[in-house]
């Protein structure tokens, strides 16, 4: 029997399927648009915020759940010279291992 979880916190170790949309959506965007160019670690965070919000409204409980999860699993861009298309396929990988 399923006991309920009245925080809606996510078990350790589980990936919400939400968050591996998120990831998944910010992929395609970023393979699609300019994907030669390069992109910073500043961009992953407004970006990862942009979408999160647009799914819960701004500084919602539930957006900002989401947006942690995201950030915990989007890899940090560190240094300089990552394409945008790059990046995409990293997250395309991260998705589907959360996804097991």
């Amino acid at each position: 029997m399923d006991t309920p979880n009245p925080t809606g916190a996510r078990p350790e170790g589980v990936t919400s399927p939400e968050a591996r949309e998120v990831l998944l959506a910010l992929a395609d965007r970023l393979a699609t648009v300019r994907p030669r160019h390069t992109i910073d670690d500043g961009r992953r965070l407004a970006m990862i915020l942009t979408a999160t919000f647009e799914r819960h409204g701004y500084m919602s409980d539930a957006a900002e759940q989401l947006e942690a999860e995201v950030r915990e699993l989007a890899a940090p861009i560190i240094g300089r010279g990552t394409t945008r298309g790059e990046y995409a396929s990293l997250l395309r990988d991260i998705a589907r291992e959360a996804g097991r």
